[in-house]
């Protein structure tokens, strides 16, 4: 249920910025980014009324991901291929992400625990994460009746 809504969320494609926005935020120009729409390297959505330029959220990654390629000194053709081969890991993550986080409790100020579901090779073990101000960590423990 939870990675269902999880997944809307990463997904939707209601959650738009403009594109001066999307300059702001990322550090490329307005003009880089008409450029790189119209060679087809991004996309975006237009209003009917006014024709402004609304952009995903994953758009926003997605043209971050090519600007950081480019000032590393990549050609923009070659930062665009690193991008897509980068979606392509985005995509396994998000969908983990989905899939994968059944719950998340809170334990205390800045703590908390990540419910990540149960193991393959041995369904009577589920596996957690702490988060707290010293990193992640991840255990495993006997499903619970109150937790399965």
């Amino acid at each position: 249920m939870l990675g269902k809504q999880f997944r809307q969320l990463i997904t939707n494609d209601h959650l738009r910025i403009s594109m001066t926005e999307l300059a702001h935020v990322t550090g490329v120009s307005t003009s880089q980014i008409r450029y790189w729409e119209r060679k087809g390297y991004i996309s975006s959505k237009q209003s009917d009324k006014n024709k402004n330029h609304y952009f995903s959220f994953l758009t926003l990654f997605r043209v971050a991901t090519i600007k950081y390629f480019l000032d590393q000194g990549f050609t923009l053709a070659t930062a665009v291929k690193k991008e897509r081969e980068r979606q392509e890991l985005g995509k396994i993550f998000r969908t983990f992400i989905a899939d994968q986080v059944k719950a998340i409790t809170q334990l205390g100020p800045k703590k908390g625990e990540v419910a990540l579901g149960t193991l393959a090779n041995d369904p009577e073990k589920e596996v957690y994460a702490i988060v707290d101000q010293d990193g992640t960590r991840l255990y495993s423990r006997p499903v619970s009746k109150d937790r399965g």
